[in-house]
Order: C-alpha cells, then structure tokens, then sequence
C-alpha cells in the first residue's frame, strides 16, 4: 500500500513499519493480535501515517525545516533523562543502529509541537477549573479498583499419591460447608498447613494468581467456591466483604493536572487533523515493481 498525500509520495515502507509497530504495541499490553485483527491494525496504521504526514506538512509550510541543532539537542536530553547512552538503549529496546530512526521521530515530534503552539494554549497550564472539569468528564477513569476479601481451605498432598486422597476429603468438606458449617471452623479443623492465613485480607486484581482472581471476584458474599487446585494445593475459597470501586478524590490522583493537558492537547491535535484531512488530497495506491 502506497499513499500520495498532497502529491508527496509515501512507500509502502513507512506504512509496514507502522503495522509492524502497533502489532508490537498491542502485544506488549497483553492484547492477542493475530491474522484474523490485521485488517484493523492497518487501517490504525493507516490512519497514523496520514495523520503525521498532513501535521509534519502543515508546520513546515508554516515555518520550514526544524533546524538540526534543536533535533540532536532533543535526542541528547532524552538519553541524559535515561542515565546516559548505554542506559537509554537498555531501557527503550531500540539498538545503535536505530539512532537515524529515533532522530526522524523526534523530528517530527518537534513538528507537530510547533504547529500546536500556533493553536493556542494547548501548553499552559491546567487550571484548577479545568482540572475540576477533566476529573468530572473522565469520572469511570478515577475509580478504586473492585476489592474482595477472600478466605481459604488449604489442603496440600504430602505426595502425588495421597493427591486423590486429600481431593476426596475436601469434596465431603465441601458438602459441610455449602450444608451451613462455619468456614474458618472447616479451614482449621482440616488445613494442613497451619502457617497459611484462612483469612487472605482484601485483594484486588494483580495481587493474586489469575485463574484464582477469576473465581473469587466473580463470587459472592459467603459463596462456597469449587474446589481449585494449584501448583501448591487444593483451595476451597470464601468471600466474606467487597468494596465496589468509588471515586478517587482528586488531590490524591498523581498527575492529574498534566494528564488534563495532555487531554487538551491531544483535543487540539485531533481538530487540527480533521481540518487538515478536509484539505489534503489523498491517493491510495499499491507498490508496483519494475
């Protein structure tokens, strides 16, 4: 795929690396990205390079070329702000030879900053009402996570032969337990392991193993669950209280005020592509070989 925008040609190139970043991307934060979701990648990919190229074409017919000084200067503030070279390329995955690859991002970072700032004030400071505002705007954002607090029944084998054994006799203590019979009793009259807490305290997601935060958060109070078994044991698990997630206030949000401006820049960027795109001609073509 090949783009002509505003009559500059685009290789196909430089849409591929987009795809093949954004694949990495999403992978990274554990998203499954297969063949079967390519055709929504690239249409992200797509977007992307359309985008950056109108804005970096924009600021250049306003202002020219970013003077090359500034670039490099960019680039060595970023690897000071790593710890230095060999710490920079240890943190960000990219190697020595990136280094032309890194310096055209920033350049054209640099770009779209200076178109931005002719946009108005999409740097300044967040107000304390525009603060107010965000927060109110973007309330699901600022919840407390979901947290349950869980008690167990812990049996571990003493070998893989008494396994079945020690299944057997938690299943009949099971049938007690879903007949009234006190838990913590249970827990203590059977548990094999008496240093193990039956009261686990309250957990939320990522404090535990996930098929175990599976079960217990879609449980509820005083539920029974089935039995679990683990690399350490069988479980038989309890809910006993949850607290459902409630608004954080917001002067115990970290950031909140840079993540306002960076929303109000993002609003910005986002108006000044659509006027950009009902500007630009746009041609779609494929790579030919000759």
């Amino acid at each position: 795929m090949t783009f002509t925008i505003n009559g500059a040609h685009v290789p196909a190139e430089v849409f591929e690396q987009e795809f093949e970043a954004l694949k990495e991307h999403f992978q990274s934060r554990g998203e499954a990205i297969c063949c079967d979701r390519d055709a929504e990648v690239r249409q992200y990919a797509k977007d992307n390079v359309v985008n950056r190229i109108l804005l970096e074409q924009a600021s250049l017919a306003q202002g020219g070329p970013i003077d090359e000084a500034e670039v490099r200067s960019k680039f060595d503030g970023v690897v000071a702000e790593h710890g230095g070279t060999d710490a920079f390329y240890d943190n960000t995955g990219f190697s020595r030879g990136d280094e032309g690859v890194i310096i055209e991002k920033l350049r054209s970072n640099l770009l779209v900053d200076r178109l931005l700032a002719g946009e108005g004030e999409t740097d300044q400071e967040a107000t304390p009402a525009e603060i107010d505002d965000y927060y109110k705007a973007n309330q699901e954002r600022f919840l407390s996570p979901e947290e349950v607090r869980v008690s167990q029944l812990f049996i571990e084998p003493s070998s893989h032969e008494a396994a079945r054994e020690a299944y057997l006799a938690l299943r009949a203590v099971r049938e007690e337990l879903l007949n009234g019979k006190d838990f913590t009793t249970a827990a203590r009259e059977h548990g094999t392991d008496e240093s193990r807490d039956i009261d686990l305290g309250f957990m939320k997601q990522g404090d535990t193993m996930p098929e175990i935060e599976a079960l217990v958060f879609s449980m509820r109070i005083g539920e029974i669950s089935p039995i679990m078994a683990t690399h350490y044991g069988f479980h038989i698990f309890t809910v006993t209280e949850k607290k459902e997630r409630t608004p954080i206030p917001p002067d115990q949000i970290p950031g909140l005020a840079e993540q306002c401006r960076s929303d109000r820049r993002n609003r910005a960027l986002l108006g000044v592509i659509d006027r950009l795109r009902e500007q630009a001609v746009i041609e779609e073509g494929e790579e030919t070989s000759v």
